[in-house]
Protein backbone atom coordinates (compact mmCIF):
# COMPACT_ATOMS: atom_id res chain seq x y z
CA UNK A 1 0.00 0.00 0.00
CA UNK A 2 2.41 2.46 0.78
CA UNK A 3 4.04 2.15 -2.78
CA UNK A 4 0.53 2.97 -4.10
CA UNK A 5 0.69 6.45 -2.18
CA UNK A 6 4.40 6.75 -2.81
CA UNK A 7 3.52 5.95 -6.80
CA UNK A 8 0.41 8.51 -6.21
CA UNK A 9 2.32 11.15 -4.97
CA UNK A 10 5.17 11.13 -7.02
CA UNK A 11 2.20 11.58 -10.20
CA UNK A 12 0.59 14.28 -8.09
CA UNK A 13 4.18 16.37 -7.87
CA UNK A 14 4.82 15.98 -11.44
CA UNK A 15 1.22 17.01 -12.50
CA UNK A 16 2.06 19.70 -10.57
CA UNK A 17 4.99 20.77 -11.36
CA UNK A 18 3.84 20.99 -15.26
CA UNK A 19 0.98 23.38 -14.20
CA UNK A 20 3.28 25.18 -12.09
CA UNK A 21 5.75 25.45 -15.03
CA UNK A 22 2.83 26.42 -17.37
CA UNK A 23 1.54 29.00 -15.13
CA UNK A 24 4.85 30.79 -15.07
CA UNK A 25 4.91 30.66 -18.57
CA UNK A 26 1.71 32.21 -19.43
CA UNK A 27 2.82 34.72 -17.08
CA UNK A 28 5.41 35.69 -18.44
CA UNK A 29 3.70 35.61 -22.15
CA UNK A 30 0.80 37.74 -20.49
CA UNK A 31 3.79 40.04 -19.00
CA UNK A 32 5.40 40.81 -22.08
CA UNK A 33 2.78 41.68 -24.14
CA UNK A 34 1.66 44.13 -20.94
CA UNK A 35 5.53 45.71 -21.40
CA UNK A 36 5.77 49.35 -20.98
CA UNK A 37 6.35 51.53 -24.15
CA UNK A 38 9.54 51.75 -25.84
CA UNK A 39 11.16 55.28 -25.74
CA UNK A 40 10.45 57.31 -28.84
CA UNK A 41 13.41 59.30 -29.05
CA UNK A 42 15.13 60.82 -32.68
CA UNK A 43 15.00 58.24 -34.95
CA UNK A 44 12.11 55.97 -33.40
CA UNK A 45 9.97 56.78 -36.32
CA UNK A 46 12.94 55.90 -39.02
CA UNK A 47 13.22 52.61 -36.65
CA UNK A 48 9.15 52.19 -37.16
CA UNK A 49 9.17 52.51 -40.69
CA UNK A 50 11.98 50.50 -41.87
CA UNK A 51 10.64 47.30 -39.58
CA UNK A 52 7.89 47.48 -41.89
CA UNK A 53 9.16 48.24 -45.64
CA UNK A 54 6.38 47.14 -48.21
CA UNK A 55 4.09 46.85 -45.48
CA UNK A 56 0.97 49.31 -44.54
CA UNK A 57 0.75 50.68 -40.94
CA UNK A 58 -1.41 53.34 -39.08
CA UNK A 59 0.51 54.79 -36.90
CA UNK A 60 -1.64 56.85 -33.95
CA UNK A 61 -0.63 59.65 -31.84
CA UNK A 62 -2.16 60.14 -28.65
CA UNK A 63 -2.66 61.04 -24.62
CA UNK A 64 -3.51 60.26 -21.40
CA UNK A 65 -4.30 63.65 -21.07
CA UNK A 66 -6.78 63.82 -24.46
CA UNK A 67 -10.17 63.05 -24.15
CA UNK A 68 -11.07 62.66 -27.41
CA UNK A 69 -8.16 60.04 -27.14
CA UNK A 70 -9.43 57.87 -25.03
CA UNK A 71 -12.70 58.13 -26.45
CA UNK A 72 -11.05 56.52 -29.71
CA UNK A 73 -9.54 53.59 -27.52
CA UNK A 74 -12.92 51.96 -27.97
CA UNK A 75 -12.91 51.77 -31.80
CA UNK A 76 -9.33 51.05 -31.81
CA UNK A 77 -9.94 47.81 -29.64
CA UNK A 78 -12.76 47.15 -32.10
CA UNK A 79 -10.70 47.35 -34.75
CA UNK A 80 -7.68 45.15 -33.31
CA UNK A 81 -10.50 42.91 -32.77
CA UNK A 82 -12.32 42.58 -35.78
CA UNK A 83 -8.81 42.61 -38.33
CA UNK A 84 -6.09 41.00 -35.78
CA UNK A 85 -3.45 41.25 -39.13
CA UNK A 86 -3.00 44.94 -39.45
CA UNK A 87 -0.41 46.64 -38.09
CA UNK A 88 -1.40 49.36 -35.77
CA UNK A 89 1.60 51.42 -33.24
CA UNK A 90 0.74 53.77 -31.08
CA UNK A 91 2.88 56.49 -29.53
CA UNK A 92 2.00 58.26 -26.18
CA UNK A 93 3.20 62.40 -26.53
CA UNK A 94 3.38 61.79 -22.63
CA UNK A 95 5.77 61.52 -20.33
CA UNK A 96 7.98 58.06 -20.64
CA UNK A 97 7.72 58.36 -16.91
CA UNK A 98 4.36 57.43 -16.80
CA UNK A 99 4.99 54.80 -19.55
CA UNK A 100 2.98 51.99 -17.18
CA UNK A 101 -0.33 53.91 -16.94
CA UNK A 102 -0.58 54.35 -20.51
CA UNK A 103 0.31 50.56 -20.61
CA UNK A 104 -2.25 50.14 -18.14
CA UNK A 105 -4.80 51.91 -20.29
CA UNK A 106 -3.89 50.27 -23.49
CA UNK A 107 -4.54 46.80 -21.41
CA UNK A 108 -7.84 47.96 -20.03
CA UNK A 109 -9.36 48.77 -23.66
CA UNK A 110 -7.57 45.34 -25.22
CA UNK A 111 -4.60 47.23 -27.28
CA UNK A 112 -1.78 46.14 -25.08
CA UNK A 113 -0.90 43.26 -28.27
CA UNK A 114 0.19 46.30 -30.66
CA UNK A 115 3.54 48.27 -30.53
CA UNK A 116 3.58 51.01 -28.21
CA UNK A 117 6.12 53.63 -27.75
CA UNK A 118 6.22 56.80 -25.59
CA UNK A 119 8.20 59.76 -26.14
CA UNK A 120 11.28 59.96 -24.23
CA UNK A 121 10.44 63.95 -23.31
CA UNK A 122 6.62 64.91 -23.19
CA UNK A 123 5.20 67.19 -26.00
CA UNK A 124 8.86 67.39 -27.60
CA UNK A 125 8.73 69.60 -30.80
CA UNK A 126 11.59 67.68 -32.06
CA UNK A 127 10.15 64.81 -31.81
CA UNK A 128 6.59 66.71 -33.36
CA UNK A 129 8.53 67.98 -36.06
CA UNK A 130 10.60 64.65 -37.01
CA UNK A 131 7.45 62.69 -37.33
CA UNK A 132 5.99 65.48 -39.66
CA UNK A 133 6.78 68.86 -39.79
CA UNK A 134 3.54 70.32 -40.60
CA UNK A 135 2.10 68.45 -37.46
CA UNK A 136 2.06 71.53 -34.31
CA UNK A 137 0.79 68.78 -31.98
CA UNK A 138 -2.87 68.36 -32.10
CA UNK A 139 -4.18 65.10 -30.69
CA UNK A 140 -5.41 62.36 -31.96
CA UNK A 141 -3.05 62.36 -34.85
CA UNK A 142 -3.88 59.64 -36.94
CA UNK A 143 -1.58 58.73 -40.19
CA UNK A 144 -2.36 56.01 -42.62
CA UNK A 145 0.41 54.50 -44.39
CA UNK A 146 0.10 52.53 -47.64
CA UNK A 147 2.84 50.00 -48.16
CA UNK A 148 5.29 52.19 -50.14
CA UNK A 149 4.35 54.35 -47.53
CA UNK A 150 3.22 57.16 -48.98
CA UNK A 151 0.79 58.73 -45.42
CA UNK A 152 -2.08 60.72 -45.38
CA UNK A 153 -2.74 62.48 -42.04
CA UNK A 154 -5.81 62.83 -39.75
CA UNK A 155 -6.06 65.35 -36.62
CA UNK A 156 -9.12 65.15 -35.05
CA UNK A 157 -11.24 61.79 -33.74
CA UNK A 158 -10.47 58.59 -35.81
CA UNK A 159 -14.19 57.31 -37.10
CA UNK A 160 -14.68 54.05 -38.87
CA UNK A 161 -15.52 55.98 -42.11
CA UNK A 162 -11.79 56.95 -41.82
CA UNK A 163 -10.79 53.33 -41.31
CA UNK A 164 -12.54 51.90 -43.85
CA UNK A 165 -11.64 53.95 -46.71
CA UNK A 166 -7.56 53.59 -45.69
CA UNK A 167 -8.60 49.76 -45.33
CA UNK A 168 -9.90 50.17 -49.27
CA UNK A 169 -6.67 51.87 -50.12
CA UNK A 170 -4.46 48.63 -48.83
CA UNK A 171 -6.67 46.17 -49.85
CA UNK A 172 -7.71 45.92 -53.52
Amino acid sequence: MKTHFADLSKRTAGTLAGIILCLLFLAGAVHASSAAPKAFASGSLEEILAAREGKPLMLILWSMDCSTCLKELGLLSATVRDHPDLDIVMISTDDAAVGDQAQALLKKHRLNTIESWIFSQPNDPGLRFEIDSSWFGELPRTYFYTADHKRMALSGALQQKHFEAWLQTIRP
